[in-house]
């Protein structure tokens, strides 16, 4: 199983994008899944490979870092009750406030496309994504995206 139910966290209010990354990057860490470099790696790779999405109906980000960061390959899921801004991806002018982040840590190099574009189905799904955002437990967003996500 990708996700990881220990790593999804409901409700952040973070203060700024690095604040909103470290949040969920640090539990990769706490949980063996990611190295104490993963953070700081994920942040530093967000600064020059945007990630943020405009998604259906809300707009997400699809934050991650370079494989040698890596432990296992596994998903986190976070809603954010006050978003914070975010570079679009492919486009540094463009910002978007994502309400939902998928922070993937990938083992492999190899099998980060086809993460992402497993990802990219889910994001068309508007109403998949606005009932992960209403969620108000990560037991509740874990039911609802596991078999979607694996």
């Amino acid at each position: 199983m990708l996700l990881k139910k220990e790593l999804i966290k409901v409700g952040l209010e973070p203060a700024d994008t690095e604040e909103a990354l470290k949040a969920v990057a640090q539990g990769f860490v706490d949980y063996g899944y990611a190295k104490p470099s993963f953070p700081q790696a994920v942040v530093d790779r967000e600064i020059v490979f945007a990630t943020g999405l405009p998604g259906a109906g809300m707009d997400v980000a699809l934050p991650h870092s370079d494989s040698i960061h890596v432990n296992e390959t596994s998903i986190a899921i976070a809603t954010v009750k006050t978003p914070v801004k975010f570079k679009m991806m492919g486009s540094q002018e463009i910002a978007v406030y994502p309400k939902i982040l998928f922070m993937l840590a990938v083992h492999e190099a190899h099998a980060q496309l086809s993460m992402l574009q497993q990802l990219m189905d889910i994001l068309q799904e508007r109403e998949l994504l606005q009932a992960c955002f209403a969620c108000t437990t990560p037991d509740e967003v874990y039911d609802l995206m596991a078999d979607k996500i694996g």
